[in-house]
């Protein structure tokens, strides 16, 4: 998940009003239930029957929790754009790593935002797609598809019920009512409420992961997180704000610094990022990218670390050389396209690279 938008406070909003109305409801019912929510016994027997219960919806329910979710937030519906999403979508789930289907789709929103909940269910705001390319774009989805992998949902929407609801829910013994609540339930994990600092790491590792996995540049999930800073800022909070607005997601920098670190150890250790800014290879300065009317140069720079990163894990490092269309070619394969205002030309960076990998 990347940040909180207006359709989400009005999710909790819902949540909320349902909650105490079901809670109401299963009271009514069993209202000698209520003296044994503290007990230890009943505790543990509902959650792991509310386990079971979000774990068949999560598993076998997605045509019916993307319909809910969709109603939720709008879809958006554009052939091409459709056509794009379920490319990279399907890239990303025939990786190797990923096991799950995942249904995913556009919402209108016109922000940079992407959360998956019960079922699979990935929602993608369209202002993601439009506002990065498909390498930074394949590092986000795959932190979404990394969340689904590891139960995230399953496990958040557990914990945004009370043990008193929980325990009545387990007494009252009615699955359709149960699945009605958790259905609703998920809405507070869709608004960020009960994600974990741990999750989010391990979803941006997974997005790492995944997109590489399935061919994407290893550089664009620091292109994509540098990008985020830059039209958001670091989403975090310090301070009293922290009371009243409490850290669920890493800091956006520390986010760009992990995905940098992953990509340099993806490359054995030969490509690094200096400060944001430049290219390096085994410690030696290649290229100080400028800024471009579609890339930040810092976008521009995780970009190029990135290609050259897979060319060292790979093993395939070939003599460097510049197109008559003045890209440079590693072999076959471009690197990058100079531009003004780049700290080298085209052929001082051939040449730095060449020496260095002849070494």
């Amino acid at each position: 998940m990347l940040q909180m938008n207006g359709i989400k406070k009005g999710l909790v909003l819902c949540l909320s009003g349902f909650l105490i109305l079901i809670t109401s409801f299963v009271g009514n019912v069993k209202v000698e239930a209520a003296s044994f929510t503290e007990n230890l016994l009943y505790g543990a027997a509902a959650f792991a029957y509310i386990n079971g219960q979000l774990n068949n919806l999560n598993d076998n329910h997605q045509k019916d929790l993307l319909a809910q979710t969709q109603k939720q937030t709008g879809v958006y519906e554009n052939e091409e754009k459709d056509a794009y999403l379920a490319n990279v979508a399907q890239r990303l789930m025939t990786n190797g790593i990923i096991k799950g289907h995942y249904a995913v789709y556009l919402t209108p929103d016109k922000s940079i935002n992407a959360f998956c909940t019960l079922g699979r269910v990935i929602a993608v705001n369209k202002g993601t797609i439009e506002m990065l390319d498909e390498d930074e774009f394949a590092s986000i989805l795959g932190h979404e598809m990394g969340h689904g992998e590891h139960k995230d949902p399953v496990e958040g929407t557990k914990k945004s019920i009370g043990l008193g609801v929980l325990v009545d829910l387990y007494l009252q013994d009615n699955p359709g009512i149960t699945s009605q609540v958790l259905g609703v339930a998920s809405a507070n994990y869709i608004n960020n409420e009960v994600i974990t600092m741990q999750e989010e790491w391990a979803a941006d590792n997974a997005g790492f992961d995944n997109a590489v996995a399935a061919g994407y540049n290893p550089g664009g999930g620091a292109a994509a997180m540098a990008f985020m800073r830059s039209k958001l800022g670091e989403l975090w909070h310090d301070g009293l704000s922290k009371i009243v607005s409490p850290n669920n997601h890493p800091k956006t920098s520390d986010r760009v610094n992990n995905f940098s670190k992953r990509m340099t150890d993806y490359s054995h250790g030969h490509v690094t990022v200096k400060g944001d800014k430049t290219v390096c290879l085994d410690g030696v300065e290649i290229i100080t990218p400028a800024k471009t009317e579609r890339y930040l140069a810092a976008e521009r720079t995780y970009l190029i670390a990135g290609k050259l990163a897979r060319e060292y894990h790979n093993n395939t490092l070939e003599t460097v050389s510049v197109g008559q269309n003045g890209t440079v070619y590693m072999g076959d394969r471009a690197l990058f396209t100079p531009v003004d205002g780049d700290s080298d030309t085209a052929q001082e960076v051939a040449d730095k690279i060449n020496v260095l990998i002849k070494k």
